[in-house]
């Protein structure tokens, strides 16, 4: 509800005709789709489930009629008394080996011409003798190749004569150039049962291609596939071996030996497709149908088109009305949310007045009066601000004064008892320094590097004091010197650190580190003054960091001067910038300004304070 109440009018109004007229036919016309889609699929699923087994069957029928071709050698008897005739070298052929393989090649000529698929026989004998016959050119056997290595004659032998059907191969065991096969292959046993040799039919991969042109398939894509997921045989030449991974591991999804499959569209050429596969338990294979499903849901991407159509056509109108109704009310309503962010930025700028009357221009001649009244009040309270912050400043500078004069000179008396020498001239040249820098205190910034000058005097004039006692470590970077500061603002805590951190140091140098730098994001400047001495208790840390009551002694002088900084970096420059004083008992002291840098440091207190 608090979300509804937030919209402008013109918003509900088109929230509203959209409920109205958008949603309905968005819902029709998507159950609509998804219904015809659903239909589409089953009717796919169905037929195309019923063509894939019999296009199973077709491919397993062929293969059976080389499984019983590969058992013709037992109704043969000649072929196994050549099969166990001893090995005998090429190169030491006698007359009977010659006719031996004479006789077997007439026995192996008469049987693949009954067989088309057929294009090659190759016998492999247990004693190492190799004979082979291919149909299209009579080559000879390569004796250089072995069998042994390849895994479907090593599958071969694992199943004790029985049939081992091989996926796609080259057969490179003729002297011929290598052809494409499909390898139907057992072992021979003789009578005893031991092994005579290996039989191996090459089929024509082919032979698939025929059936499937039989069955008139011409808008499927058709994929074989052995029992290792390697492409046998495909109606496509894209980059098939990846559409048949995707197909293949949505079918693992099923966990079905036969079921419906869609595959995403993979890019080159491959779009997205649906249809069935039906796994062959006799020969190992998967057999993929598949139909492109652009094509396959035609129909039902008319509806969701017009459905789209039809909702472009309601939204438009939807807006247009929301925007007739809207545009005398909106209009008005607008201007008077220009004017309050004008006036959310300070500028008390009234809008004109509006075309209507009514309530809506009522409500305009309200808030030209509370924006006039408004603008008055501020213009008093920024000059009260204005007339409070110099009123503090002056007595801050008052305050200040007294004191820094005082050490000052109680320094001079000390240096001119103890010695005469050209040290009080420069003494006394560092004293004009800084009185002509606390008469400038009503000064807005000055930059860092002039402050920091200032400061070096003041330690000058320390180091006449307190001979010995202190050294200072300047580590201020340099690309940091044109930053502005209020004047005279480090000179306060160098004294602290000075007085207190001498007076607790005892026969050791006190060790005093003037840094500055600008934070990371580069929007504040800190500059610290820190020491080794005693260091702070808690109490009196929290006092002098503007927490507690002040003690009636210890260092409660110091709170003078300290709590003047703070108070000069408040008024100037506001939350969140301020002293703050770090200390830890017998550690030292680390007094760390924060301070705008940038443009921002160089902005009005008064204009900071009023963000």
């Amino acid at each position: 509800m608090r979300r509804w109440n937030n919209l402008t009018y013109q918003s509900k109004l088109m929230l509203a005709f959209f409920l109205l007229g958008i949603i309905p036919s968005m819902v029709i016309g998507t159950m609509a789709y998804f219904k015809s889609v659903g239909t589409l699929e089953a009717r796919v699923n169905e037929d195309l489930g019923v063509i894939a087994g019999q296009l199973n069957e077709a491919i397993q029928r062929q293969v059976e009629d080389v499984d019983r071709f590969s058992t013709f050698p037992y109704f043969t008897p000649e072929i196994f008394q050549i099969l166990n005739q001893p090995y005998v070298p090429r190169d030491q052929w006698s007359y009977q080996e010659i006719e031996s393989q004479q006789q077997f090649a007439k026995l192996l000529v008469t049987y693949p011409s009954i067989f088309s698929t057929i294009q090659g026989l190759v016998f492999y004998s247990s004693t190492g003798n190799t004979y082979g016959y291919r149909v299209s050119d009579r080559s000879s056997i390569n004796e250089a190749v072995s069998p042994e290595n390849e895994e479907w004659y090593r599958e071969t032998l694992s199943r004790d004569g029985g049939i081992a059907i091989s996926g796609l191969r080259l057969e490179k065991q003729f002297n011929s150039a290598p052809f494409q096969t499909i390898t139907a292959s057992r072992v021979l046993l003789n009578d005893d049962f031991t092994p005579a040799g290996v039989v191996a039919v090459d089929i024509r991969p082919d032979f698939m291609d025929k059936i499937v042109r039989s069955f008139q398939l011409k808008s499927m894509h058709v994929m074989v596939a052995d029992e290792k997921g390697e492409l046998i045989y495909s109606t496509k030449s894209a980059d098939n071996q990846r559409f048949l991974s995707a197909a293949a591991g949505r079918a693992a999804q099923n966990g079905a030996v036969r079921g419906m499959i869609t595959v995403p569209a993979l890019g080159d050429g491959l779009d997205a497709a649906t249809g069935v596969y039906a796994y062959s338990e006799y020969l190992g294979w998967t057999s993929y149908l598949l139909i492109d499903r652009g094509e396959l849901l035609g129909d039902a991407n008319v509806i969701r088109n017009f459905t789209v159509v039809l909702v472009l056509i309601i939204t438009a109108l939807a807006g247009l009305l929301s925007l007739l109704l809207a545009r005398g009310l909106a209009k008005p309503i607008r201007s008077l949310i220009s004017s309050m962010r004008d006036v959310e930025r300070g500028l008390f700028v009234t809008p004109a007045a509006p075309p209507m009357q009514g309530e809506i221009g009522q409500l305009h001649l309200s808030y030209v009066t509370m924006v006039k009244r408004l603008g008055i009040l501020i213009e008093s309270i920024e000059e009260k601000e204005r007339q409070k912050r110099e009123a503090e400043l002056y007595a801050l500078r008052a305050r200040i004064t007294p004191h820094f004069l005082f050490n000052t000179i109680n320094s001079i008396r000390m240096l001119a008892v103890l010695q005469q020498s050209e040290g009080i001239a420069r003494l006394l040249q560092s004293l004009n320094k800084l009185l002509q820098a606390n008469m400038k205190l009503d000064s807005e910034q000055v930059p860092l590097e002039a402050e920091l000058e200032l400061l070096r005097h003041y330690v000058r004039l320390m180091e006449l004091r307190y001979t010995n006692r202190f050294e200072v470590e300047w580590k201020v970077d340099e690309d940091i010197l044109g930053a502005k500061v209020p004047p005279m603002i480090l000179q306060p805590l160098a004294e602290n650190a000075i007085f207190h951190g001498s007076l607790h140091s005892g026969d050791g140098l006190l060790q005093i580190e003037v840094g500055a730098e600008v934070n990371p994001e580069g929007t504040e400047l800190l500059i610290w003054i820190s020491d080794n001495g005693q260091g702070i208790e808690p109490e009196t840390l929290d006092m002098l960091n503007g927490g507690g009551v002040p003690p009636s002694s210890g260092r409660a002088g110091d709170s003078i001067g300290i709590s003047n900084v703070r108070d000069r970096i408040r008024l100037r420059y506001g939350e969140p910038y301020t002293l703050k004083l770090e200390s830890t008992p017998g550690a030292g002291t680390k007094a760390l300004l924060h301070l705008p840098y940038g443009a921002e440091n160089g902005q009005d207190s008064l204009s900071r304070l009023g963000e």
